[in-house]
């Protein structure tokens, strides 16, 4: 009985992922993956009084950076390119 229950889980799991990256693309999928691993140590340091290192945390920082660095970077350059495209289109 609970192999099913996990193989339909599972399965469910994996379609979301599939959906999730060819709708919104693999960065996107990254960051909600990222965040919801960084709330489950945050509530777990929470419920079971475990301590986050500094070295944890300051890890962390440097992967939402690095994270958002490349969204912001992606999404500057799909505005330069729509730019490019709307300029091209006047001439």
């Amino acid at each position: 009985r609970y192999n099913i229950i996990t193989a339909i889980t599972s399965a469910s799991g994996q379609l979301c992922i599939f959906y999730t990256i060819k709708e919104f693309g693999p960065i996107v999928f990254t960051i909600i993956m990222t965040t919801r691993q960084m709330l489950s140590i945050c509530i777990s340091a929470m419920l079971f009084g475990h301590q986050i290192s500094l070295k944890a945390a300051s890890g962390a920082a440097v992967v939402f950076g690095v994270l958002f660095y490349q969204i912001r970077r992606k999404y500057q350059a799909r505005q330069s390119k729509k730019m490019n495209d709307s300029n091209r289109g006047a001439i």
